[in-house]
């Protein structure tokens, strides 16, 4: 089979996986590792509740970043993309998911640089297994360290630190980096399912299962605005993922990213919110108990703030 026959095989894939819609219900939400309440990024306070820690304006860095992000802006169609401004909204928002699921543990760095305390954290996550921590692990807070998200931008996961990392003013860029943490959190096995999704290809099932769930976390839990924007920031976002995915396989460039994220645009667009019932929030409820209870979330600028923790913490 040619190349170019092959690509065009993987493209009308793409398109097939993306006309079925990823989001699929009811939705389930998660409980954390084991349900442990780890460690999270900054020092434990008092009433301790998630913490969400944020970098410090930067006009020179964040500019640049923008500027670097401007493929990314152009493939999802939005200038929010890596525009390294993350508004109050969009943390919460994905804050609110992280708490939902019993994500505590994980450290969300919002448009953060700190490379030390991810060496830290990857010494310190016991999730996962040391031989994959001290290689594959080691690699990716060697790239961090080395070609630093505040300037490259790209809201993901690090399953070997347990750190979200949002550079993107989109809700739910941060909640499908939330939900591959779930996914990983969930697995008996976390370090060699992580690994294992970080091979040529494979990345695809993890990439499915993080947007399914995202998606199907707004039509739980959001209004029908912001479903639509979900549909349609994600599938051109997964279209993308795939795309790179096969080309990665076959070579060639972008040509199966760009066409992943036409088609997703596409169907992003067709997909209709939908409507909520009156027990949308019955898991919510259920999970903790009291219908009252939601998300405390506490933000901190890590680089400002972390003596006056470090002083609340003892």
């Amino acid at each position: 089979m040619t190349t170019s026959r092959f690509r065009l095989l993987a493209l009308c894939g793409v398109s097939a996986a993306l006309l079925t819609g990823c989001a699929s219900g009811p939705y389930q939400f998660g409980r954390g590792w084991h349900n442990a309440q780890s460690a999270m990024c900054a020092p434990p306070v008092e009433n301790s509740s998630l913490e969400i820690v944020e970098g410090r304006p930067n006009k020179f860095v964040d500019g640049l970043g923008w500027v670097v992000g401007i493929p990314g802006k152009l493939l999802l169609w939005d200038r929010r993309v890596n525009n390294h401004h993350v508004t109050e909204s969009t943390t919460v928002a994905v804050a609110e998911y992280v708490e939902r699921n019993q994500l505590q543990d994980v450290c969300v760095r919002v448009n953060q640089y700190d490379p030390g305390d991810e060496w830290r954290r990857l010494r310190d996550n016991r999730e996962v297994g040391a031989g994959w921590r001290y290689t594959v692990g080691a690699i990716s807070v060697l790239g961090y360290t080395i070609l630093p998200g505040r300037v490259f931008g790209g809201d993901r996961y690090n399953p070997y630190t347990n750190s979200i990392y949002v550079y993107s003013d989109v809700p739910s860029l941060g909640m499908h980096a939330a939900a591959y943490a779930k996914d990983v959190h969930r697995r008996d096995l976390p370090g060699t399912y992580a690994a294992v999704n970080e091979l040529p290809l494979l990345s695809i099932w993890h990439e499915t299962i993080a947007t399914r769930d995202a998606l199907s976390y707004l039509e739980t839990t959001a209004d029908a605005d912001a479903q639509r924007e979900g549909n349609r920031i994600l599938q051109p976002n997964y279209g993308v993922r795939v795309g790179g995915a096969l080309d990665s396989a076959v070579g060639g460039g972008s040509v199966l990213q760009i066409g992943g994220a036409l088609i997703g645009h596409v169907t992003g667009r067709m997909q209709e919110p939908r409507e909520r019932g009156a027990d949308a929030d019955q898991d919510w409820v259920t999970l903790y108990e009291e219908p009252d209870q939601r998300p405390t979330i506490q933000t901190v600028s890590f680089e400002s703030d972390a003596a006056a923790l470090s002083e609340a913490g003892r």
